[in-house]
């Protein structure tokens, strides 16, 4: 199927109004699930374009993209092989070539190392961007030089050893430009290190079929994850190392204990006697900074006594359809058996910092009511994330492959990367830090979701932008501006392009009218005024203003629709159209369900700027108890954070906002009132919470 015609498919099930109730979200995922089969992507030849520079300002180990990249067991690694392209190739034509580079150079090309082949690098400073893959017992030596990795954003390239192969490193540095790249090791081959300075760089590697890494005297040696049969770790003398007990399909087994950056670890050994199934052995001798993870996939067992953990990460691939719920990072568990489909995992009297889950193939899990590290998703897998939180402790959330992703009222402190052929919805979904990526062929769809940075999209991916605001105040015979975003973000290569929008609305009692608020405006609009909507003659009550997005690709045209909620009142004589046109109070997303940001403008940054004060910001129910007081935050002449309270505020200036407000759970889903005064002035807001 056409993707253009999976997007309008789209379009009829998410007709999203701003107020969508759980059971409401479990139909559209089932309307969903009857297109998901028939998925093959853009049916127009493929112009996605790979290696173009990208930049994002996230520093983090997450393993998804590793894992993505090469296969649960390596089983990516012959189509990475047959997919290079602007390559250097050592072996091709004359096999066991040897080529020494010993003066400073600078190459940006994929190197393939085939045949024996030999590249030996040394005594220099080597500047290389690009994959390097060494296969049929090739060699990439490097000594006593500094190798420069100019990475421009986390996990662009790849080091492949596979059949046979070594890459061996001696007295050297190693560059990457503090963003973390991926090595995987598998069929008979081997990675050595051996004093080994990680000068900004952090290696992520994937262990897999009888093979081998080998470190020694390496400083931040990096993160293994480790699944493969008959494969081996060993590091000894180093520091700063992230080990992932991986206990692969049908294993069994006990993790007791755990340890931290600042412990010395003198020798640690597993699996042991208490595992079965697990055929892979890791050995480590005098470490620094020693610290465990687990990777558990579907049929296993694993407990868990004693320890703190790094994190928690789970793969799903048997074409499971669950719901996940309750996990929170950073927490306790005195005797916990989470509900994960497929394995039993038990903790006792230990703590997980980062929850991580990895959805495959044809698995359907939900995930929600949770704060989680990093979720990436891949194949065909179809994930949904409602009223959760990820804080990034993990990594980040993603999709690739023919993955289908979609959040629905929750929140990120992290980057969301979206690649492949994957399809992305974020719907009332709010960043508090972090990047939206988009490349390859992604399509991504945003609405009334809040970002703090410029959307990054590259190659042949596209993101459609779209935000429709609640007026206020909302009264009947007035003209009120309907403001918001109807956009699109495209790559260079991208086949997708904007056409327009318009803009209507009807009576909730009678949605089978709508009255038209605009013809189509072919102008992109950015947080700026979608329409102007008249309410002369219009009775008190609900109405809902839809918007139509109009786009196309190649020769394809068609169009989505959102609506949003406007509560038209009488004109009760509180007039906020008197306020200085640079004070205001946004709230946003609205609906919410989780936390709410208050995002008050216009207010002081800096003793010589504006001289306006947050005086209080509460919040009421609707029949007018204050359920909430947020006291305003405020930094010290020298930038440290504080909260203002009563005679403390004299030598604080005002912080940036937003504010985050999470109801107490004792409060129900309902409408809200949060009001803020500023020297005086006062503003007030609805906001809606849904439970």
């Amino acid at each position: 199927m056409p993707r253009i015609i999976f997007l309008s498919l789209i379009a009829v099930c998410f007709s999203v109004c701003s107020i969508l109730e759980a059971s409401r979200i479990e139909t559209l995922k089932e309307e969903l699930s009857l297109w998901m089969p028939r998925i093959t992507g853009v049916t127009a030849p493929d112009t996605a374009i790979s290696g173009r520079a990208r930049k994002t300002d996230s520093f983090k180990t997450g393993v998804g993209q590793v894992i993505r990249k090469f296969g649960l067991h390596g089983e990516n690694v012959r189509a990475l092989l047959e997919s290079t392209d602007d390559e250097i190739v050592l072996g091709y034509y004359n096999p066991d070539t040897v080529l020494v580079i010993d003066r400073d150079t600078t190459i940006y090309a994929n190197i393939i190392l085939l045949n024996n082949a030999q590249l030996i690098i040394r005594d220099c400073v080597f500047t290389y961007k690009g994959n390097i893959v060494a296969t049929g017992n090739s060699r990439l030596i490097v000594e006593d030089a500094d190798f420069i990795l100019p990475q421009d954003y986390i996990y662009q390239f790849q080091f492949i050893v596979v059949d046979s192969a070594g890459i061996e490193y001696r007295n050297s540095r190693i560059n990457s430009s503090l963003l973390p790249f991926g090595a995987g090791v598998t069929h008979r081959a081997f990675f050595e290190m051996d004093s080994v300075e990680m000068d900004a760089a952090f290696i992520t590697f994937l262990l897999m079929e009888n093979s081998r890494i080998d470190i020694n005297h390496a400083n931040g040696a990096g993160e293994f994850v480790v699944l493969g049969d008959s494969c081996s770790l060993h590091i000894a003398h180093s520091d700063t190392v992230l080990i992932w007990l991986g206990f692969p399909k049908n294993s069994s087994g006990e993790v007791h204990g755990s340890f931290g950056m600042g412990d010395y670890v003198e020798s640690y050994s597993f699996p042991d006697s208490t595992c079965t199934g697990i055929s892979y052995s890791i050995e480590l001798d005098s470490l620094s900074g020693l610290i465990l993870a687990t990777m558990a996939e579907d049929s296993t067992e694993v407990v868990v006594y004693d320890a703190d953990l790094q994190s928690c990460g789970n793969i799903f691939y048997n074409n499971w359809v669950d719901t996940i719920s309750g996990l929170v990072d950073g927490s306790h568990y005195d005797d916990f058996s989470p509900h994960l489909p497929g394995r039993t995992l038990r903790l006792v009297n230990s703590s997980v910092k980062a929850w991580n889950l990895y959805p495959y193939e044809n698995t359907e899990i939900t995930l929600q009511s949770s704060i989680f590290g990093e979720l990436c998703s891949d194949s065909l897998a179809q994930t949904t994330i409602m009223n959760a939180t990820c804080d990034g402790m993990g990594g980040h959330v993603g999709a690739g492959g023919s993955a289908t992703f979609i959040m629905f009222y929750s929140t990120l402190f992290t980057d969301a990367l979206m690649e492949r052929n994957s399809m992305s919805m974020l719907l009332y979904t709010s960043f508090v830090r972090g990047n939206l990526i988009a490349r390859d062929r992604a399509v991504t769809l945003l609405y009334n979701t809040v970002l703090v940075n410029p959307i990054q999209v590259y190659d042949s991916a596209a993101v459609m932008e779209i935000t429709v605001n609640q007026p206020s105040p909302a009264w009947i015979d007035d003209t009120l501006s309907i403001g918001g975003t109807a956009t699109m973000h495209r790559g260079p290569d991208s086949p997708f392009s904007f056409e327009g929008y318009r803009m209507e609305y009807a009576s909730v009692d009678d949605t089978t009218t709508f009255f038209p608020l605009t013809s189509i405006v072919t102008t992109p609009v950015h947080n700026s005024e979608l329409c102007a909507f008249p309410t002369y003659g219009l009775d008190v009550g609900n109405y809902l203003i839809r918007i139509w997005y109009f786009f196309s690709a190649y020769t394809s045209h068609d169009s989505l629709c959102f609506d949003n909620s406007v509560y038209l009142s009488y004109n009760t004589g509180i007039d906020e159209r008197g306020v200085p046109s640079d004070l205001a109070l946004d709230i946003y997303p609205n609906p919410f369900n989780s936390v709410v940001n208050i995002d008050i403008r216009g207010v002081g940054a800096h003793r010589s700027g504006a001289r306006r004060q947050i005086a209080e910001v509460k919040i009421f129910d609707i029949n007018g108890r204050l359920v909430g007081n947020l006291p305003p935050p405020c930094t010290k002449s020298g930038g440290e954070f504080g909260i203002c309270s009563e005679n403390r505020c004299s030598d604080l200036v005002q912080a940036p906002t937003p504010l985050i407000w999470q109801p107490d759970k004792s409060l129900g889903s309902g409408i809200y009132l949060i009001r803020t005064k500023i020297d005086g002035i006062a503003l007030t807001r609805r906001v809606l919470y849904l439970k």
